[in-house]
């Protein structure tokens, strides 16, 4: 699966920044060597010199050692730059911190005014950059993205030469499957990625499938964990699910875009899908069967705990989470409950316009994600959603999700007295199935709970009479909320697919 744009279409877009005389351009990056290598690449093809400063080395030209003498302090290089002629790229590293300093600040802007009619750009680079207000409108903003594939199978293939060179070390795996580890490594930085496949090579020294589980498992416990996003354990499948027979069938047609072959065949990774329908009828469950049926790790996104009580916090840990989903890659991104964070109610002046800024956000990051994270959202109220969510290619289906038919039912009956250790067929499933028409998955689930607590307190045995006594005694969400539910199948009906 592809995890980011190609390495060169990222130079293309670097190299038109500069080309177009941008004189200050924001660089957000911990990969240093990879933008110092891509701008040097730039600097060679429209033949202009690259300088790189740094508070340690001073401003040197990076084809010539030694640095300008007296320029380790930011202001001091600032006026060298201000001195030289002709076009040039300047490589700021870690800059962004010394423009708190008036005089800093304003030869920055000055310089800014200075270059904008000549091809000398100036790129401050830095993990996390924060722009003062008085430059903001002079700075473009360049996003290095995470390596993709084609750009860390080098490095894999040098890592297992460089490792075979150290000890023998029996490769088992053939191109594919040399591609898949660096598949499995995409969402890592080029040095991450480096470190986490030789840790798994000195553990395990043969390459194989058990080294591309390892690989994936490696990555996942090097990520930094955030209050957003949960890792949720599943093992959850299909057969744990009743009916939604459109939803599986569709799910198993785009399994094989997971694999090799498929992805050889041209076909193109699922993006994600969006399940909505009445409350209890199995749309968390299916996010979890999708992730076990898959054999994908499931990342469950917590989007009512997203809002922030700092301006600017907000965005900035949704940025954050949808990167930590990017590094986690292959997986099942599970947003529950999604219009709890993006409710199109959200954009009034309540907010000052923050539930926008995150749309727009996520909005951006739904078009441009990695083909290796799998969106399953579900939404209780869609309706609350704003139309850009809903259309076409944010989402590769919306998928409606009713009350079961009787055949579900009586299904959903047998998981649930199974699972509770009784002999389903002991018991009329067919006059349970009647009995709880209108009922959801969620009901039918705490009809059984409920005849087990009869059944024990009685000390009789759990029965089919037992089980209709309490069905009966049971108003169903169908009947307490039946206008909400008529409005919702109504919505659905032109604008989703039947996943029953």
């Amino acid at each position: 699966m592809n995890a980011a744009p190609a390495e060169h279409t990222l130079r293309d877009d670097l190299r038109l920044l500069v080309n177009s005389h941008y004189p200050l351009i924001a660089a957000e990056t911990s990969e240093e060597d990879r933008l110092e290598e891509m701008l040097a690449a730039i600097a060679g093809e429209i033949n202009v010199p690259l300088l790189i400063w740094s508070v340690t080395t001073g401003l040197c030209r990076r084809t010539t050692p030694g640095a300008i003498y007296g320029t380790e302090d930011p202001e001091k290089a600032l006026g060298n730059i201000a001195a030289m002629h002709g076009d040039g790229i300047y490589l700021l590293k870690d800059f962004t911190r010394y423009l708190q300093q008036d005089k800093v600040l304003r030869r920055l802007r000055e310089l800014a005014e200075q270059f904008r009619n000549a091809r000398r750009s100036i790129v401050l680079s830095a993990p996390a950059v924060e722009i003062p207000p008085e430059i903001e409108a002079e700075i473009v903003h360049f996003h290095l993205s995470l390596p993709d594939v084609a750009t860390l199978l080098p490095v894999v293939q040098a890592a297992l030469a460089d490792a075979a060179k150290e000890a023998p070390l029996k490769i088992d795996l053939d191109a594919a499957g040399v591609r898949q580890l660096a598949c499995n490594l995409s969402g890592l930085t080029l040095e991450e990625a480096r470190r986490t496949l030789r840790k798994c090579l000195l553990d395990h020294r043969r390459v194989d499938v058990i080294t591309l589980a390892a690989v994936l498992q490696a990555k996942r416990a090097s990520l930094p964990q955030d209050g957003l996003l949960e890792f949720v354990k599943t093992d959850a499948t299909f057969a744990d699910v009743a009916g939604l027979s459109a939803l599986r069938q569709w799910l198993e047609k785009r399994r094989g875009a997971l694999t090799p072959e498929g992805q050889k065949f041209g076909l193109e990774p699922p993006k994600g899908i969006l399940i909505t329908g009445v409350q209890g009828c199995g749309k968390s469950l299916c996010a979890k069967a999708v992730a076990g049926e898959w054999g994908l790790q499931l990342a469950r996104f917590d989007a009512g705990a997203l809002y922030d009580k700092y301006v600017g916090e907000s965005e900035k840990r949704l940025r954050k989470t949808l990167e930590l989903a990017e590094k986690l890659a292959p997986v099942v991104l599970w947003i529950d409950e999604i219009e709890k964070a993006f409710a199109s109610s959200g954009g009034s002046e309540a907010d000052a316009g923050l539930s926008q800024r995150l749309l727009g956000t996520f909005l951006t990051w739904l078009q441009d994600r990695p083909g290796g994270v799998f969106i399953t959202a579900t939404s209780n109220d869609i309706s609350r959603l704003p139309p850009e969510l809903l259309r076409k290619g944010r989402f590769d289906e919306i998928f409606f999700v009713d009350l079961p038919d009787a055949a579900a039912r009586a299904e959903l009956f047998r998981i649930h007295l199974q699972r509770r250790g009784r002999v389903a067929a002991e018991f009329d499933l067919a006059a349970l199935a009647a009995a709880s028409d209108g009922f959801s998955g969620a009901e039918i689930e705490q009809a059984v709970v409920a005849g087990l607590y009869t059944a024990f307190s009685k000390k009789v045995p759990l029965s089919t009479q037992v089980l209709a006594a309490e069905i009966a005694a049971t108003r169903p969400l169908s009947v307490t909320r039946r206008e909400d539910i008529e409005a919702l199948r109504a919505w659905a009906h032109e604008r989703a697919v039947p996943a029953n």
